[in-house]
């Protein structure tokens, strides 16, 4: 199996004060006081098809619904299904090349977004992040991150889904996490049993063993859910996804006549303040930086733990995006509690790439379809290899850009 070479680490000096200190290095890294150890596997693998065939060929028993035998590829002569290559070896969602024998496999995880919950663990490794607002109760919003390129050991906090997350998901036909319906839901809210996500798993039966709590960064228990990402692939990923090329293109350096230079670009979600989130563009590295308010509104750039196959164990990165789509979505009042997001039909997009701001539209005619962006001349919208995070914007909200000039 091949393995991401490390990332930048801290000076050896430092690690040796960590250790006659007797301190926790994600104490240090954090500030927090120490609560419980977390995992000691803390490699980052991709996954390829020689790795895959090696896998027991068993059903997936963990995750439900299981896909009637006819829906099943079982091409592999072992009757287990083979995995879906990638053209010419390039990411279909990063655009990144990738070693051959890799292939798509994508896992989509529910991630909190609480300020109890930061540092998350493993955004950085993601593909792609969908953050959307949550409930009607509070402006906390809820991270849905997909990963195929990189296969993190470990990734949360985990939380608890909701119906446009499983809906979101579903379009990628890949395996979905969470902790399940959320436990104050109506009797007719959503669930995941009636939804058409193909397989998801949480911390019940089976699946339950891939689930650990970590009180490392808080020891509120609703943000201590933390899943075994690439220990469950290996034992239960043996079904195949197929991708859509239809999504969005990727072309390295990639410009736009028409687009405005940017310097920030502020999210409010459903807070009254237009720069909750904030974007910033840093023309240097070519990236937009992410920042959080905490509780108190004060501005802090956002951090990811990104686990390491070094002795420290993590390193502690910034959040940086290569690119971001504001995607405006429809929303309605489903109860008193929550919210409907209306991820099916078609809206206003707007894609900063490469320091510039350019219009646009998505598309989504039905769940089984996958949203497709395109820009103000119907063609659609090239990214510049890398993640990319997307912006469940409601439509009755307005973003704050700040241009050169």
């Amino acid at each position: 199996m091949k393995r991401f070479p490390s990332r930048l680490l801290p000076f050896f000096a430092g690690f040796v004060v960590l250790l006659l200190s007797g301190c926790s290095v994600i104490q240090t890294i954090t500030g927090t006081s120490p609560a419980q150890d977390t995992t000691s596997d803390t490699e980052i693998v991709i996954v390829t098809e020689d790795a895959l065939s090696n896998s027991d060929a068993a059903a997936m028993a963990t995750a439900t619904p299981v896909t009637p035998a006819e829906e099943r590829d079982d091409g592999a002569e072992d009757g287990s299904p083979s995995p879906t290559p990638l053209n010419e070896g390039i990411s279909p969602t990063t655009g990144r090349p990738l070693p051959q024998g890799a292939v798509y496999r994508p896992v989509l995880v529910a991630i909190d977004n609480a300020a109890q919950a930061r540092p998350q663990t493993a955004l950085m490794l993601a593909d792609i992040v969908y953050e959307f607002p949550l409930d009607r109760t509070d402006h906390v919003t809820r991270y849905l991150a997909l990963f195929s390129d990189e296969l993190p050991t470990r990734v949360g906090p985990v939380r608890s889904s909701r119906s446009y997350l499983a809906e979101t998901a579903e379009e990628w036909g890949g395996l979905y996490v969470s902790l399940g319906d959320p436990e104050i839901a109506a009797e007719n809210y959503p669930l995941l049993k009636d939804s058409s996500v193909r397989f998801h798993v949480e911390n019940t039966g089976d699946a339950a063993q891939y689930f650990y709590q970590d009180k490392t960064i808080t020891a509120i228990k609703e943000h201590t859910s933390f899943f075994q990402l690439l220990p469950y692939v290996e034992d239960n990923y043996h079904f195949t996804v197929a991708y859509s090329d239809q999504r969005f293109a990727f072309e390295h350096g990639v410009t736009y006549e028409k687009g405005k230079e940017v310097l920030s670009v502020g999210i409010p979600f459903t807070s009254s303040d237009s720069e909750r989130v904030l974007f910033t563009y840093d023309k240097a590295k070519n990236v937009l930086v992410r920042s959080d308010k905490n509780s108190k509104k004060v501005l802090g750039e956002s951090k990811s733990l990104t686990p390491t196959d070094d002795a420290l164990g993590y390193a502690n990165e910034l959040i940086t995006v290569q690119n971001l789509i504001v995607q405006y979505v429809h929303t309605t009042v489903f109860d008193s509690n929550f919210r409907n997001i209306m991820v099916t039909g078609k809206g206003d997009c707007m894609y900063f790439i490469n320091g510039r701001a350019v219009f646009g539209s998505w598309s989504r005619p039905q769940l089984s379809d996958p949203t497709t962006y395109t820009l103000y001349d119907g063609t659609i919208v090239r990214l510049e290899p890398g993640n990319t995070w997307i912006m469940m914007m409601p439509s009755t909200r307005q973003i704050k850009t700040l241009y050169v000039g």
